[in-house]
């Protein structure tokens, strides 16, 4: 029976993270490679659903990510003045920002024995359907038995094992993001709506900070110049008078403060490898955010394969890891872009998108 001892993780991200510890956790040789020289400061937040903290605590990571982010049970909803709509307490569930949630993942991989190169990417791969030859940007090479494509949803290895095809396609909707002092009134996850249909959410990322986020619907691919983020976005959110929403438009100070980012979306058929090469996260499944679970289902796969790997011959691994991951992970992203094709009429959706947001938080609260 073969097994796997060695594997390269291409990306360190949520889902070649957990992977790296995953694996590590179970003996497993991993080496981890990034094409970033280190954790990212910049970045906004991100909501670990009970699904995903459920799936990080088998994996003894969800204490960290608690203690470091921002637990949470509420929700509420208001209109664009700040006055209450509705509220109802909610499962477990944290907030955090996202190079906090590097650093866990990181700090435990290396812990456990992986051994993560930052600032480096592949020049060259041969699969013989065996094993896998690997030479770097350093000049090095090496052997695998297993290469898992982490490595986000332009992945250059998916492109040229899966081919083409699978490239990411803009979903007509884009999001504005930036950060703020959290608020004492913040006590979960609110959204404010307004009387045209759109809306801002904000999510506590720690004891101290928050996230807030708006969407902007267009039918082309949008680009705008980083030095006029800022305005672009206060101007966007002017009809808002919820004295939280002011509060935190007054602390960008520069367009830096602001990100801007497109949804390009895909989804590969299952199965997701091809002889000894492997996807995983946003490399086989990128979809729109609308059901917060891009890097939940990331960490689920993680969890999954470094599963079936320690207990099953290779190939028959492999072929079970899509088995139980693939229409789970497709129901979550057909349910997330139909959300977002509702928000791009959200008067007359909104009901169809309560609905469907109760349905699918449902389904993803089941085990993986």
């Amino acid at each position: 029976m073969q097994k796997i001892n060695k594997v390269l993780i291409v990306g360190t991200g949520i889902g070649g993270g957990a992977l790296a510890c995953a694996l590590a956790d179970r003996g497993i040789e991993v080496h981890a490679i990034d094409n970033k020289p280190c954790i990212s400061a910049a970045g906004t937040g991100i909501c670990l659903l009970g699904n995903t903290l459920r799936a990080l605590d088998s994996i003894g990571l969800k204490s960290d990510c608690l203690e470091r982010g921002a637990p949470f049970h509420m929700f509420r909803e208001f209109d664009s003045t700040g006055s209450s709509i509705m509220a109802c307490p909610i499962g477990d569930n944290c907030g955090i920002k996202r190079p906090e949630l590097s650093h866990v993942l990181e700090s435990h991989a290396t812990r456990r024995g992986a051994i993560l190169s930052k600032n480096i990417s592949i020049e060259s791969v041969r699969d013989d359907g065996r094993a896998v030859l690997v030479r770097f940007t350093d000049g090095s090479e090496a052997e695998y038995d297993l290469l898992v494509a982490a490595d986000g949803a332009f992945s250059r290895l998916r492109d040229q094992f899966f081919g083409q095809e699978f490239r990411p396609r803009f979903a007509k909707q884009s999001v504005w993001r930036f950060n703020a002092r959290r608020p004492a009134s913040l006590d979960g996850f609110h959204i404010f709506r307004a009387a045209n249909g759109t809306a801002v959410g904000v999510l506590p990322t720690s004891a101290e900070s928050c996230y807030l986020f708006h969407m902007e619907n267009s039918q082309e691919h949008l680009r705008y110049p980083d030095d006029e983020l800022d305005g672009l976005l206060i101007e966007r959110l002017r009809s808002y008078d919820a004295p939280l929403i002011r509060d935190a438009l007054e602390q960008i100070k520069s367009p830096a403060d602001v990100l801007f980012r497109p949804f390009d979306i895909t989804l590969v058929p299952a199965p997701w490898h091809r002889n000894r090469i492997v996807l995983l996260g946003d490399a086989a499944h990128a979809p729109t955010p609308q059901l917060t679970s891009g890097g939940g289902m990331a960490v689920e796969d993680a969890v999954v394969l470094a599963q079936v790997l320690s207990d099953h011959p290779v190939d028959e691994a492999l072929n079970m890891y899509s088995q139980r991951r693939f229409d789970r992970v497709k129901r979550i992203f057909d349910a997330s872009y139909q959300l977002s094709v509702y928000e791009q009429n959200p008067l007359e959706n909104r009901e169809k998108s309560a609905k469907l947001l109760m349905e699918s938080y449902q389904f993803i609260a089941q085990p993986c």
